[in-house]
């Protein structure tokens, strides 16, 4: 009997001891070939597969942009290395400080974007450790930073003019609608999980024993007019779309640094705006 499982180039037969002709030893040379090839091409396949699976592996949202510059805050998201050293990202800040051991990055406690205040959706404030949170509640806010404004005074944030309200009842009604902040735009809407314009206007002030008709163009009327050089926090703006008193549709109040606190539309949220000469008010009144 000859073997070849061993690959020896001198097979030898188990029965006599004697090496088998050479003929018997070429046709055990063809089916050891055969099984390198197969080996080889297994190799192959395996090595090729290895390849996918690693560039599969690989491919990250960093990788298909740019690479931060550093971890944290970009203005959009947070980055971060995972425990290969490949860069990472998310919106989420619970999860970013997860990702990173419950510490802010030195990025985002420094330029990482990320200032006290307002940025557009969110007030930002340090926690007592030191750590990034954020709240969509103006009254939070306060309570969080004792109460103080916002260094951030270009990037939207309400308390950036450094602005009180002349009338402490007017400033109420300022604090309430700020404090209102990320609720929803509903039609109609007289609170408290969601207002229209006027139902916020009239709300707001309504807590600081303020009267104010339900309608916009009625608000107007309820006001004293005023220029917009005499405008102070706690007026209020309206817009009108053919230019009439009584074409009013739209309502805001007025916090002071060109920034105004609004519900402006069904799909949006109750936010901050500034204004602009795209989209200026027509009038603008004194409760």
């Amino acid at each position: 009997m000859t073997t070849v499982t061993n690959g020896a180039p001198d097979a030898a037969d188990e029965s006599t001891g004697r090496h088998t002709a050479g003929t018997t030893h070429r046709s055990a040379r063809g089916p050891r070939t055969s099984r390198v090839r197969r080996a080889i091409a297994l190799a192959a396949v395996i090595v090729a597969g290895t390849g996918v699976i690693g560039l599969g592996t690989s491919v990250s949202p960093a990788a298909a942009e740019s690479a931060p510059a550093h971890a944290g805050w970009d203005g959009s998201r947070y980055w971060f290395k995972n425990s290969q050293g490949q860069w990472r990202w998310t919106t989420h800040y619970n999860v970013y400080v997860a990702r990173t051991g419950g510490k802010s990055s030195s990025a985002v406690r420094s330029g990482g974007g990320i200032t006290q205040g307002w940025d557009g959706s969110r007030y930002w404030f340090r926690n007592s450790r030191g750590e990034w949170r954020w709240t969509s509640h103006y009254d939070v806010y306060l309570a969080r930073t004792g109460g103080g404004s916002s260094s951030s005074g270009s990037s939207g944030s309400s308390g950036s003019s450094g602005e009180v309200a002349e009338d402490r009842d007017v400033e109420t009604a300022v604090e309430y609608a700020l404090a209102q902040l990320g609720k929803p735009f509903r039609t109609a809407g007289n609170g408290p999980d969601g207002y229209d314009c006027s139902g916020l206007v009239q709300q707001s002030f309504r807590r600081g024993g303020i009267d104010l008709p339900r309608v916009a163009n009625d608000q107007y009327e309820a006001t004293t007019p005023i220029s917009a050089g005499q405008l102070r926090r706690g007026d209020l703006l309206f817009w009108s779309p053919n230019g009439t008193r009584r074409g009013i549709q739209h309502v805001a109040i007025y916090l002071g640094g060109n920034q105004y606190v609004e519900a402006a539309r069904p799909g949006t949220n109750i936010r901050i705006s500034r204004i602009s000469s795209g989209y200026y008010p027509d009038y603008m009144g004194r409760p």
